[in-house]
């Protein structure tokens, strides 16, 4: 069965008019391999450990959006919960707290974020940062699928080499789209996997119900960066803000 599309148009009428539509992307997050935890951590924090393995089986209920219109889209989420619940947890650690828009024309993705106490707006250049194999092909839901290395840096953090970032998007939804910053393929993406996280696409609607997110939010007092400036100091944000918190 083929991902669930909302409208009643046969599938080629659908696409033709697919780069003039609005609406949204429901991708489903999935680990494809748990987390490591040493015995020496299991044994010396063992609340702590119980924890995180119950957040990290709560990941796999996270279900994230991003809504389009002809020339943009935007992230948004498909529910909120309180800071500190392991629901939250769950959700930020599946890279859904930020907030991502992309815009076509320049090929920019931008994310929103309060990251250890301090608010940035970092701008990613998606130029250059996708190696598409046309050779290498998958069917996902009916749809002939292209795979796609992402070549840029990890943006919370170093990715592991020895597992790239790699997408599977289908030219037969000529869509621009996918989640996170991942945007600026020749289709829209149909699967990402960023190390052992997985965002599978469920459900394509095309209509206006979340056209709502699209209304700005006032980001006046986040700090502007670029990818390369947050990377560069995101060590000593997050040094200033365990400071901080512990009176140091």
């Amino acid at each position: 069965m083929r991902l669930l599309l909302l409208v009643l148009l046969p599938t080629q009428m659908l696409f033709s008019q697919a780069k003039a539509s609005e609406g949204y992307v429901i991708y489903q997050v999935t680990l494809t391999e748990a987390y490591y935890y040493s015995e020496e951590y299991k044994e010396d924090f063992t609340e702590g450990h119980i924890e995180a393995v119950k957040r990290d089986s709560l990941m796999n209920t996270v279900q994230l959006g991003t809504v389009f219109t002809k020339g943009k889209s935007k992230s948004f989420r498909l529910k909120e919960f309180d800071v500190g619940s392991l629901e939250y947890e769950a959700q930020y650690k599946a890279n859904g707290e930020a907030n991502y828009s992309y815009n076509v024309k320049t090929n920019n993705a931008i994310v929103n974020i309060e990251y250890w106490l301090t608010l940035v707006s970092i701008t990613v250049d998606l130029s250059k940062k996708w190696d598409i194999d046309f050779n290498k092909t998958k069917i996902i839901d009916g749809y002939k699928c292209y795979y796609a290395t992402y070549t840029g840096e990890g943006l919370w953090w170093k990715l592991d080499p020895e597992q790239p970032t790699y997408a599977w998007f289908s030219t037969e939804i000529p869509l621009p789209f996918g989640p996170l910053h991942y945007n600026g393929l020749p289709g829209l993406v149909l699967e990402l996997n960023v190390e052992n996280v997985r965002y599978t696409a469920s459900k394509i609607v095309f209509d206006n119900t979340y056209n709502s997110i699209f209304n700005s939010k006032d980001t006046s007092n986040y700090e502007e960066m670029t990818e390369k400036e947050f990377i560069n100091t995101r060590k000593d944000i997050r040094r200033r803000a365990k400071k901080i918190m512990t009176g140091g």
